[in-house]
């Protein structure tokens, strides 16, 4: 009886489902403007170069050396203020550009870089740091705070989970970014507002940090800790090729390890990606990995940028599994220790003076990842397989013939959606999601029945609205609801079951998932349906309110305290 009325109250408070997108997390390596070519120093090269691999000590000993060598060159101020930005000392960083710029007014790179610097900081105006054992969580004191100890332990886990299976445990403290808003994002990754706002970007790293939105500025919420650690990914594959890794490999190691922090067994494919695998394998249309340079967001449409994410992910899969232990080790060292490719003769070094040549790509300090020399997985690849890029896509493809994919009927991927600006309902976008137009008018009036206390007649519209939308999580949800408020839990169960195949990462059916198992006597499995909500959307209350009571009843003491907290800050609002 205690949980049919507290389910009853929460149908009040919520109201219609809230679904919770996959993340669309990425590194882009953008392309920098063409720009009239500058003559540098000896030297300048070798630490923009340190820089690009977030080397730090290594790029500011020999600013220093070549401080010694050459004193008074303003080159040297606009290095030491990149290298006070990549380490997060963003006064520093404008002290010694604009000394620089003092110097050499009107050096279009290192405009740039201020201009950034100055962006970054406004950004993070008000932020306080909040730190683990390794990584400084930087995040606006507010709502977000809900976040931070569930944060820290998903980072902390992946910081042992991917040292061992990467070979690679960062000595350095990580600076972590958490936005509460897409503008502040927007300034301080320097991702496009359309990539955030149309495209669903919501998590970056690039120079020496990891930022990513909170979930609190999606309209449903997303997977925000698997992004948090699909972002680390990229940050320790970048240490350990000194940034020389491709992105479709740096995506593929990224997207298959996202969820492996985690303490339970799960796939490296949400069900929609692997219904895009299947269907490149059965029409053998795949996007080939060049394409995916420079970046999988440039792709022609959100199809391919998320079958791209499963090839890669799929490649990584197969170099881990038929490539012997260690490989992605092996892999990565390859990348890291490979020669440098020479130039043709005549052709100057990226940032190096060309006469003959009117503008030329520069080595700007701002797009570091996109101004260095070729990146390129095959040393690596030479290294434990023996194939060129070319090899081994072949050697991929016939293995992926032999996988047992499923085709996931009526899965889809779909991107994370901004708080809208103006007055728009969840309901009103259920309704516009539903290709039926028979369907929307069952859900109508489902809706405007539950809202009369009318369930059974609602449960029968939904029911009917199935029929014609057999995979929409809005309407499998609200039946599941109304069932579980009624105490039809098998039936109820047969909706959830339905529901997780077609997108495991809708917040609300979790949350039924865990209603229906409390109601049902499964302590153990609501425990777990609980905790999954956190991941996707840890802003809807009752979460935190059946955590603290289960927490309270095991005599977890500690984790009783983090519900207590934030059920404080969620008040406080």
């Amino acid at each position: 009886m205690m949980l049919k009325k507290l389910f009853a109250g929460f149908i009040c408070a919520v109201g219609v489902a809230v679904f919770a997108p996959p993340a669309w997390a990425h590194t882009v390596n953008r392309a920098v403007p063409l720009s009239q070519a500058v003559a540098r120093p000896d030297g300048y090269r070798a630490v923009v170069d340190e820089l690009r691999a977030w080397n730090l000590t290594a790029a500011k000993g020999k600013i220093e050396a070549l401080k010694a060598k050459t004193p008074g060159l303003a080159e040297w101020l606009a290095l030491s203020g990149a290298a006070d930005y990549l380490e997060g000392r963003y006064a520093e960083s404008l002290a010694n550009l604009n000394a620089a710029l003092k110097k050499r007014p009107g050096d279009s790179e290192w405009l740039e870089l201020r201009l950034h610097v100055r962006q970054t900081q406004t950004a993070m105006k008000g932020f306080k740091a909040y730190k683990t054992a390794h990584f400084d969580i930087w995040y606006e004191p507010g709502e977000d705070a809900v976040l931070l100890p569930y944060l820290g332990d998903a980072l902390e886990k992946a910081y042992t989970s991917y040292g061992e299976i990467l070979g690679v445990w960062p000595k350095q403290r990580i600076r972590v970014e958490l936005f509460s808003d897409s503008v502040r994002f927007h300034r301080s990754s320097t991702l496009s507002r359309r990539d955030i706002e149309e495209k669903g970007a919501v998590g970056v790293c690039k120079f020496n940090k990891v930022m990513f939105l909170s979930p609190g500025a999606l309209l449903r919420g997303y997977r925000w800790l698997d992004t948090a650690a699909h972002e680390y990914v990229h940050y320790i594959i970048v240490l350990a090729t000194k940034n020389r890794a491709p992105i479709w490999l740096h995506e593929g190691i990224a997207k298959y390890l996202e969820k492996k922090w985690r303490d339970e067994e799960t796939g490296f494919l949400h069900p929609g990606e692997e219904a895009l695998l299947f269907k490149a394998r059965e029409t053998n249309n795949y996007v080939p990995f060049k394409k995916m340079e420079p970046s999988l967001i440039y792709l022609d449409t959100p199809q391919e940028v998320h079958l791209a994410y499963a090839e890669a992910a799929s490649a990584v899969d197969f170099i881990n599994r038929k490539m012997g232990e260690g490989a992605l080790v092996r892999l990565l060292a390859g990348i890291k220790d490979a020669p440098p490719p020479q130039r043709p003769q005549g052709v100057p070094a990226l940032g190096e003076h060309n006469p003959g040549m009117r503008h030329q790509r520069r080595a700007s300090l701002v797009e570091l990842e996109s101004t260095g020399p070729p990146q390129s997985a095959e040393p690596g690849l030479r290294l434990v397989a023996g194939v060129d890029l070319g090899g081994f896509e072949k050697l991929w493809i016939e293995d992926l013939k032999k996988r047992p994919l499923r085709k996931h009927a009526g899965s889809q991927v779909s991107l994370p959606k901004l708080k809208p600006k103006g007055p728009m309902s969840e309901r009103s976008i259920d309704l516009a999601a539903l290709k039926s137009a028979v369907a929307r008018r069952r859900m109508r009036l489902g809706d405007r029945l539950s809202f009369r206390g009318r369930m059974r007649a609602a449960l029968i519209e939904y029911r009917r609205a199935l029929r014609d939308e057999p995979h929409s999580q809005p309407l499998l949800n609200r039946a599941a609801q109304i069932e579980i408020h009624l105490g039809m839990i098998p039936q109820a169960e047969r909706h959830i079951k339905k529901a997780l195949e077609v997108d495991p990462d809708y917040a609300m059916t979790h949350v039924h998932r865990a209603l229906a198992s409390e109601m049902g006597g499964k302590a153990a499995r609501a425990l777990k349906a609980w905790e999954e909500v956190l991941q996707i959307n840890p802003f809807i209350r009752v979460v935190h309110e059946r955590l603290l009571a289960h927490y309270e009843r095991t005599g977890d003491a500690e984790k009783a305290k983090r519900e207590r907290e934030a059920l404080r800050i969620m008040s406080s609002r």
